[in-house]
């Protein structure tokens, strides 16, 4: 696939930042999908496999959550994958539109853009990098790596931004990506992606707050931690995750988008596999670990996954947030007695994937709802996924869960 390589007009912003480039299998017309539950069959790509019932979850449960995404009550869901116990137990793939308004056909083998999981995605890489000693350690001045920027850094307070600033989002950089759309050229998100150098647009944004002191979530960061990861280690994030993270995860098929200039785009422009996306769950949830191999190591994955930025610091268009630390989400489900702790990764769209240490498990979804519906997952993890992970009567009606959702 080819990246885009002009600009010059409104309309190619537009198809910049929402021309993701989705794999078609096949065209359908739009019609109602049936599911039939079917135990995922077992490939070459590493995954174990087990049924719902051997590995203790209500099939009754997710049938009717099926069903659910069959009759259009949640609509237009890619695809729904759960791993339990290290093993696939769900795969299906749903008929449905992408962000363009096409239909296609998904199965296991369709790219799907994952918007901004690719952050989390870049956050094992920063792991990565401090492991190999690469980048001292978060407390590392991100000055350090653009002596080509001194200017910038001129500034005192910009000079003390470190690493972990810029990891947990708390870099006190003016930044607006949520007043307007991402096809807006107002959404800073958008102005740094289209500009012929993102790193310098986004480090001279106006210092507004101390560094660490007040959260704001930002894709330019995530785009200047892509490029830190080069100036470390000389490799551009994608060939540094193809060598050090894809290669070892077994992940041999993917798309990672470039930016104007050719940076690669950490903010949001991976494309991978649902069930290659499951396999970015479950190394966190093996503690960075895969069949034996220490791919990042634990202690990052735990730094990475702890309480940091409270729900006061987190802007009002993220729903009952509990916390956000480097670049992982934070929250909690309250399923009948019982408050159940999870991280993940979410993005633009309806794109998630979470963790539930508590459980062995891990929930991928994909889907294009750009619009409130974009939570649906979380919906269907609190009526039907979570319910059917522990035995008791399940409860519609329980509370609804607590979740950030972003890009």
């Amino acid at each position: 696939m080819e990246g885009f390589h002009s600009f010059g007009s409104s309309d190619q912003e537009t198809i910049y930042i929402l021309q993701r480039r989705v794999l078609p299998v096949g065209r359908r017309e739009n019609q109602a999908s049936t599911t039939q539950y079917a135990t995922p069959e077992k490939t070459k790509d590493g995954w174990e496999t087990a049924s719902l019932n051997n590995e203790n979850l209500d099939a009754n449960l997710i049938k009717e959550l099926f069903e659910r995404v069959g009759d259009n009550t949640y609509k237009n869901i890619h695809s729904v994958l759960l791993v339990k116990n290290g093993k696939l137990v769900v795969e299906e793939y749903f008929p449905g539109k992408n962000c363009l308004g096409q239909y296609w056909t998904y199965t296991r083998d369709t790219l799907h853009d994952i918007q901004s999981v690719t952050k989390s995605v870049n956050s094992i890489l920063v792991g990565i990098a401090i492991d190999q000693h690469l980048i001292t350690g978060v407390d590392e001045k991100i000055s350090a790596f653009f002596p080509d920027y001194a200017d910038i850094f001129t500034n005192q307070e910009k000079d003390a931004i470190c690493l972990k600033h810029l990891l947990s989002m708390t870099a006190g950089l003016s930044w607006d990506e949520s007043t307007y759309p991402y096809t807006d050229s107002r959404n800073d998100a958008l102005k740094a992606l289209l500009s012929p150098d993102p790193i310098r647009y986004t480090l001279e944004r106006p210092m507004v707050a101390a560094p660490g002191a007040k959260f704001a979530y930002n894709t330019g960061i995530a785009l200047v931690l892509g490029e830190i990861i080069y100036k470390a280690s000389g490799l551009r994030a994608d060939k540094f995750a193809e060598r050090y993270l894809f290669e070892p995860l077994g992940i041999s098929d993917y798309y990672w988008e470039k930016t104007p200039n050719g940076s690669v785009n950490t903010g949001g422009g991976l494309m991978l596999r649902p069930r290659d996306m499951a396999k970015i769950g479950q190394l966190l949830l093996n503690g960075g670990r895969r069949q034996g191999k220490q791919i990042v190591s634990e202690g990052w994955v735990k730094e990475s996954t702890k309480p940091q930025s409270g729900a006061g610091q987190l802007p009002t268009w993220v729903p009952e947030a509990t916390g956000y630390r480097y670049q992982w989400l934070l929250g909690s489900f309250h399923v009948y007695d019982q408050v159940i702790g999870w991280y993940g990764a979410a993005g633009r769209g309806g794109q998630f994937v979470a963790v539930f240490p508590d459980l062995q498990m891990v929930a991928v979804f994909t889907g294009w709802n750009d619009n409130a519906l974009l939570a649906q997952p979380i919906d269907m993890l609190q009526r039907y996924i979570l319910p059917a992970a522990i035995p008791q009567s399940p409860d519609k009606n329980a509370p609804s869960a607590k979740i950030t959702t972003t890009r």
